[in-house]
């Protein structure tokens, strides 16, 4: 807990804790006002001992915890406020914590304070801590006399919630003209800094704190027009308003607004009032509550600018994920895909499988960048789920026939075990939970030397649930504890032996998560994991169950090539000279004839030129990131040229809603980078063929 001022202390230790905390319980037994009492549960004990001589210098008394629980316990009692380092709030104990303040009486707002990380927070850590009610944030490194003001601000927030509770109950138990309870108020508004008004008969009443939250000398004569007179004129408007519904309605009055205080500058006051009526429902007269929340509102600031910041942040980050994701993946696009053309003219075998090592690395490059993607993608939130109905036995055994290539090349058995009924169809997204499955089971053959992997498949409590288990090197206690921490391993001896990241088993977790289901893992050194995953399975109540059987994917060759001939004229637009020419060879060896442009403007005239010539394209093939012209806009420009036929957009994909974007600019489909072949001749067939056959 960094600090700008030097505190003189001895390195902590438990017995420095102890010492402390044995202050702490003498000065908890002296008789002080327990509502002035902080509550600490500090980042580390060495950080303890440092704020309990802080506070010891500024007579702030304190109660140190051990763990959220006794610090929840704590809250419980008539404390004054907490303090909390970031550290010790995950999401159980944010959820702990805000238990135990709805378990406070409806006038407490407890005031809690968090101190934040020294790392940048996100605006999404921000808002979960700011849920759990009144949080005032504190950034590190701590500066002392910053710290101190705004505890004791705090502390006299709470000391102001037990003056209105008070006067509450008074109120409610007060006799009419009691010397003793108009006693009790005097004091619970000095104590609160409340100042007290009333108005009577066209008469006003004022206590002596009202003149100076106003700056109205004590010898004028007090009156609605001498506050008014203090009132912001930007705020006068609203706050007559308000006032003149609560004359009219007889309701409760309660606004904030600001003065300009002869004295202070411009403050900011709140205020509380209610008609006092008859048994009738005459009104007698109307009384309320002024006090400065000048403090309060300055934190409120600060705080929307540090979410501003984020959100800015946040909004830079996505920008700079998807230029990143074009500029990598489009060079990607001509390594693979000129090693492929390599390939098919190289007869030395040695000379094969070197293309063919430069092929299989750069397709683990990839891999590691969709990851980095992912991550990214799920902490911007940008990453949705898309739900739809499809077949789990299905999807199944397509990561079975997709993973059995990699078992078969380590000599590994991967084996698929129906353990019960499955429901026909489920609800959910096939995508992602095939993504999920694919990691699963491609981690358990990479760190399985000899043996074999299982998928274990079985339904029950309306969840789909999945068991990898493996026969490989295992895990410890230490490396359980981490295993799905992103950018983390078993140890460093993992990465250097088998590879990775380390992000796919962080992205599983929460992709599993966003399904609505869970994952663990249970392991043991030497033995093996198993990796237990559920998923929710939607709106079933109308499928049937049925028992899946394994299909024999083993006369299908893997590496079978799917011939497509094509016949139509295509305009291939790409700022990368090495991407058009893949593009276009791939789509004239399959029979089409291509034509070729570098930039959006330049693809606009094309098409226009051929269709005024009568020999429209049949179908365009258009990058979105180009200069001059952007894909998107190019789009846009040639579909108000009253071009109808196919486009179909190349993009990073870098961020979720790039397929929106594409089909709202005009385009009927898209594909990612890199291409695959394959799926682009596919494509191009079905729309050119279905083109055809429209009317």
């Amino acid at each position: 807990m960094a600090c700008e001022r030097q505190v003189a202390i001895s390195p902590a230790s438990a017995d420095a804790l102890e010492r402390c905390s044995i202050t702490m319980e003498q000065q908890a037994n002296l008789k002080s006002n327990r509502s002035q009492r902080l509550v600490v549960l500090a980042p580390t004990p060495h950080d303890a001992y440092v704020c309990a001589n802080v506070l010891r210098d500024v007579n702030i008394e304190a109660k140190f915890c051990d763990g959220i629980e006794p610090f929840c316990d704590e809250i419980s009692t008539e404390a004054g406020a907490a303090l909390i380092a970031q550290e010790h709030l995950t999401a159980a104990a944010i959820d702990r914590v805000k238990q135990t303040l709805l378990r406070q009486p409806t006038w407490s707002d407890f005031p809690l304070l968090v101190l934040l990380s020294a790392g940048e927070t996100s605006a999404t850590a921000l808002e979960q801590m700011l849920s759990m009610g009144h949080v005032t944030l504190v950034n590190r490194p701590l500066r002392i006399a910053t710290f101190v003001n705004t505890l004791r601000a705090r502390l006299r927030d709470r000391q102001r919630q037990y003056a209105v509770r008070d006067l509450l109950q008074e109120r409610q138990q007060a006799i009419e003209s009691s010397r003793q309870d108009a006693m009790r108020i005097q004091m619970a508004l000095r104590a609160g800094g409340m100042g007290a008004w009333e108005e009577r008969n066209n008469e006003v009443f004022w206590s002596p704190k009202m003149f100076d939250l106003f700056g109205v000398p004590k010898d004028q004569k007090p009156s609605m027009q001498a506050a008014l007179d203090r009132v912001h004129p930007d705020d006068l408007g609203e706050l007559m308003h308000r006032w003149n519904a609560t004359i009219r309605k007889g309701k409760p009055f309660q606004h904030e607004f600001r003065i300009l205080h002869p004295q202070r500058g411009l403050r900011w006051l709140a205020a509380v009032g209610e008609p006092v009526k008859s048994k009738s429902g005459k009104v007698l007269r109307h009384a309320g509550l002024h006090w400065d929340v000048t403090e309060h509102r300055e934190y409120q600031q600060s705080l929307e600018e540090a979410r501003r910041q984020a959100e800015v942040a946040n909004q830079s980050k996505s920008a700079f994920l998807a230029n990143m994701s074009h500029e990598i993946r489009t060079p990607m696009t001509a390594i693979l895909g000129y090693t492929d053309l390599i390939a098919d003219k190289i007869a030395d075998e040695d000379t094969l499988q070197h293309v063919r090592t430069i092929r299989r690395n750069g397709a683990f490059l990839l891999d590691i960048i969709n990851d980095i993607l992912d991550l990214s993608k799920i902490e911007a939130q940008k990453l949705d789920i898309l739900r739809e109905r499809f077949s789990p036995a299905r999807l199944v055994e397509d990561v079975r026939s997709i993973m059995e290539v990699r078992a078969t090349e380590n000599h590994l058995d991967l084996d698929v075990e129906y353990q019960s009924e499955l429901p026909v169809e489920i609800e959910s997204d096939p995508k992602r939970l095939r993504q999920v499955l694919i990691n699963l089971v491609g981690n358990a053959i990479k760190f399985t030397r000899r043996g074999g992997v299982r998928v274990l498949v079985s339904f029950a409590d309306e969840k789909l649930r999945f068991e990898i288990v493996d026969s490989g090197i295992g895990m410890n206690e230490t490396q359980l504890g981490r295993i799905f921490q992103a950018f983390s391993q078993g140890d460093h001896t993992v990465n250097r032996e088998f590879g990775g990241t380390g992000l796919g088993l962080a992205i599983s977790q929460r992709l599993t998560e966003m399904l609505g289901g869970t994952i663990s893992v249970e392991s043991e050194e030497g033995k093996g994991s198993k990796f237990i995953v559920t998923v929710s399975v939607g709106d079933i109540s109308d499928v049937r169950m049925h028992q899946p059987t394994l299909i024999d994917d083993s006369a299908i060759d893997s590496n079978e090539q799917v011939n497509i001939a094509l016949d139509c004229r295509i305009l291939v637009v790409d700022d990368r000279r090495d991407v058009r020419f893949l593009s276009g060879k791939f789509l004239r060896d399959a029979g089409a004839t291509v034509s070729e442009a570098e930039d959006g403007e330049l693809a606009v005239a094309a098409v226009a030129e051929s269709m005024s010539n009568g020999d429209t394209y049949d179908l365009v093939l258009l990058d979105m990131q180009m200069p001059k012209l952007d894909g998107y806009g190019a789009a846009k420009a040639i579909r108000r040229l009253g071009y109808t036929n196919p486009i179909i957009a190349l993009t990073a994909d870098a961020m979720q809603g790039d397929m929106k974007r594409c089909i709202d600019s005009g385009c009927n489909d898209y594909l990612s980078k890199p291409i695959n072949k394959a799926l682009m001749l596919t494509k191009v067939k079905a729309y050119v063929e279905n083109d055809r056959e429209s009317p």
